[in-house]
């Protein structure tokens, strides 16, 4: 059975090491060297190459799910009472992404409460949302689908198709689809009124909205790392090799536990999809648990490829600490897999969070301006009880921050704001912002450039997300040359009226 998850702003402190800008592979090879810099006068030697990421990419977020076209990646996850979608560029900037709402169920429907891992599949030209859902009691969940004929999945509108059902009709989550032979399949976990055990179902379909005839299973719990908490066998996800072999991934045992993993069905060669016995299972878990990478219950994955499509990559959801349960919130991770000799997927062991890896290859790296020449020039306000001063915002730790005063003649919104004199002009493509940890977080921030701290060129207003601490990443359309930025908070998350902030930097895109 799965539950809610947590509220995406929790973080576990280890998530301080995302402030980290060197290097290390998925392996724990040693950090690969900056990149000589070009030649001529764009001497980038003293700027910081941000070409790694740590996990978790987000806060949190259970049950991730990632689908790409046209260089995008639409992200979506159980977020509970509605559908989200993150659109990003670049997966291991996701903290980054532009958040959409894109549908949120109407009252009093079977379908209207606890939404659960919902998957984006493109199919014959139109975007198809499929999820769980009930109508407040676990026992009616059922699989559901929207519909959108728009070019991507966060235009246009969403409109219900209804459930999806075999003739049977009975407790069903986690619903994906495969095509294979030239004929659509339906495959997810179901049970006895949601009790154990759950198994992994096929059906075809007849359209992406329709199972057109009778379920068969696939996978049953019969290992004792397929049992822990209860037998439970769910989240199906199809892999495909190179050669086009078949694979389906898929979780055993509760997600509320530490053991939940991963397992590995295959589809023989020239296989019946809908025949049982033309799917071997491996008899012992391909992804778990591993305590020294604070990676407890990892499961529930998907797939995608780098920008450039020369590498695989497994997204997962684990927790950070031990003890399972529901308040250890499962966050979304990233790694890059590989194929063994046999063309079975590798995916090796959860990578550590507290060590960098090199971003999917094709993402573009950005280099960070050095701070050591950069002054406060000016502020609003800033708060001296307990040192939440302006300068924190330039002292390279997210862990201290700034916040405009509040102990005494406290400010207000929208008259907040930060000048930084960089020290000399300089060209930037962007700006990386940190958001505080708790409270105060910026929804709205206004950037301003200049070069004589006088007269300034509004870049316009950007809307930041509600997420503690991650790198968020500003491109500017085109380069700007300036000294000085202001940042000029205009909203906030919540009932303060006093901004705090982490961290601002500045970067520059090799030429």
């Amino acid at each position: 059975m799965k539950r809610l998850i947590v509220a995406v702003c929790m973080l576990s402190g280890t998530l301080l090491y995302n402030a980290c800008h060197k290097s290390s592979g998925t392996t724990g090879e040693p950090p690969p060297v900056n990149p000589p810099p070009p030649s001529g006068e764009d001497d980038l030697s003293a700027f910081t190459v941000d070409s790694t990421f740590t996990n978790p990419i987000m806060p949190g977020g259970a049950d991730p799910w990632v689908v790409q076209k046209n260089g995008t990646y639409y992200y979506t996850f159980t977020q509970g009472s509605k559908l989200v979608i993150l659109e990003t560029r670049n997966m291991s900037s996701l903290a980054s992404a532009r958040r959409y709402e894109v549908w949120t169920p109407p009252s009093g429907q079977s379908y209207s409460k606890n939404l659960w891992a919902p998957e984006l599949h493109e199919i014959d030209g139109k975007w198809y949302f499929y999820f769980a859902a009930d109508d407040g009691a676990n026992a009616n969940h059922r699989m559901y689908v929207l519909e959108n004929s728009s070019p991507t999945p966060v235009e246009g509108n969403w409109v219900i198709k209804g459930k999806i059902s075999d003739p049977s009709d009975q407790w069903a989550i986690d619903g994906t689809v495969l095509r294979h032979g030239g004929q659509l399949y339906m495959m997810w976990s179901g049970g006895n009124a949601g009790a154990p055990p759950q198994h992994i179902y096929i059906a075809k379909m007849s359209n992406p909205w329709t199972i057109s005839g009778e379920k068969v299973i696939i996978s049953s719990p019969v290992y004792d790392w397929e049992k822990k908490g209860n037998p439970i066998n769910e989240g199906p996800q199809v892999l495909t090799n190179p050669q086009g072999r078949v694979f389906v991934v898929y979780s055993g045992s509760g997600y509320w536990v530490d053991g939940y993993c991963l397992g590995l069905l295959t589809l023989k060669e020239n296989g019946d999809p809908m025949n049982p016995a033309d799917w071997t299972k491996k008899d012992q878990p391909v992804f778990s648990m591993r305590a020294e990478s604070s990676a407890y219950g990892p499961g529930h994955n998907g797939f995608f490829k780098s920008p450039d499509g020369k590498e695989d990559w497994l997204i997962y959801h684990a927790r950070t600490r031990a003890g399972g349960g529901d308040n250890n919130g499962r966050n979304p991770r990233i790694q890059r897999f590989t194929w063994n000799a046999d063309g079975a997927p590798n995916f090796g062991a959860p990578v550590n969070i507290a060590i960098p890896q090199n971003r999917p290859s094709g993402e573009k790296w950005r280099y960070i301006y050095p701070k050591t020449e950069w002054a406060i020039a000016a502020f609003s306000s800033e708060e001296t009880v307990n040192s939440r001063l302006a300068s924190r915002l330039i002292d390279n730790n997210t862990a201290t921050f700034w916040i405009a005063r509040y102990s005494s003649d406290p400010t207000d919104y929208p008259g907040h704001w930060v000048t930084v004199d960089m020290g000399e002009i300089s060209g930037v493509d962007g700006f990386i912002i940190n958001q505080k940890e708790g409270d105060r977080k910026i929804k709205e921030l206004q950037l301003l450039i200049s070069n004589d701290n006088s007269s300034w060129e509004n870049l316009g207003v950007f809307t930041l997300n509600n997420i503690d601490l991650l790198k968020q990443y500003i491109d500017l359309p085109q380069r700007k040359q300036f000294r000085y930025f202001r940042l000029a908070p205009k909203s906030g998350y919540d009932a303060q009226r006093q901004p705090g902030l982490a961290e601002v930097s500045a970067f520059r895109f090799k030429d």
